[in-house]
């Protein structure tokens, strides 16, 4: 076996291996970008319940309404996770000017 004939195997198994870690990186980045919408879904879910469910019990103590503000704002919340949810998911509210 000649030496260029080396070599050429050589750089064939070279060019195989950088092949296959270009596909591992990829595949780690689309990974990646799905675990961080995943992470942000569930975060815009929770804050709109969390915010809305803090809200409507304050407003119930100030006015001595329980639970009916809570029930309100809590619905409201949820629905605002909702919306959130489907901008995320549909990419429509990440363009500048959106509203």
């Amino acid at each position: 076996m000649s030496l260029v004939n080396k070599n050429n195997k050589l750089t064939d198994r070279i060019d195989a291996a950088i092949a296959k870690k270009g596909n591992k990186n990829k595949n780690n980045e689309h990974n990646q970008n799905l675990l961080n919408t995943f992470s942000r879904v569930a975060t815009e879910l929770l804050a709109g319940l969390l915010i809305g469910g803090c809200m409507g019990w304050t407003i119930d103590k100030w006015f001595d309404t329980n639970p009916w503000f809570l029930i309100l704002f809590f619905l409201l919340g949820g629905a605002a996770g909702i919306l959130n949810l489907w901008r995320v998911v549909s990419g429509k509210g990440l363009k500048i000017g959106y509203f």
